[in-house]
């Protein structure tokens, strides 16, 4: 047996009855156009030119106080110095997020997983230590063009470089115990 179906402009055409499913009116899909739960077509409006932002003669000045030289600070030695007073009391946060980003940036994939599990174990809660980011994901460098023309220590970089593996935890505890809450929530906000 043949069923006949018709388009909405009138036309008709033969459906076979085998495609039919038996029990299922099919002619409530004969004109669909006419269905109420369809959206309305949407009316295109004009498009609109690109928000530009206003010209500037000259770049944003960073604050002074993040770029002035850090020639000054002591060396870095571990366990102790009187480096962790001068992070804490000579810089300014952008100046500590600065240093902690490229010492990061400076260590291996190997370090970087060490610094990882010292952190977890130095927060020692899981609500916080279960949501950061897992693989390989957390392990890349961090960006430093955030902090773009903040200065940072650059012999303490350079000494970072040479200490083992446990004496860059110890650097890095001691910097992450030192900051405030807000310190400590951008720092772990890039490993969420």
């Amino acid at each position: 047996a043949i069923l006949t179906r018709s388009y909405t402009n009138g036309d008709s055409f033969a459906v076979p009855n085998s495609r039919a499913m038996p029990g299922i009116d099919y002619s409530k899909f004969d004109h669909i156009d006419d269905s109420d739960d369809e959206a309305p077509p949407q009316k295109k409006s004009p498009a609109k030119p690109p928000v530009q932002a206003p010209p500037t003669s000259a770049p944003l000045k960073l604050p002074e106080e993040h770029s002035r030289p850090l020639d000054d600070a002591p060396e870095l030695t571990v366990p102790e110095g009187e480096w962790l007073q001068f992070y804490t009391e000579k810089m300014t946060a952008p100046q500590r997020m600065q240093t902690l980003v490229l010492l990061w940036n400076s260590a291996d994939q190997t370090e970087r997983v060490e610094f990882l599990r010292h952190l977890i174990d130095l927060i020692n809660d899981p609500k916080i230590t279960n949501r950061i980011k897992g693989g390989q994901e957390v392990l890349k460098d961090l960006d430093s063009n955030y902090y773009h023309g903040v200065t940072y220590p650059e012999k303490w970089l350079e000494t970072f470089k040479g200490f083992a593996v446990d004496d860059k935890k110890v650097v890095f505890e001691k910097f992450f115990k030192s900051l405030d809450q807000q310190e400590r929530g951008l720092v772990l906000g890039t490993l969420m």
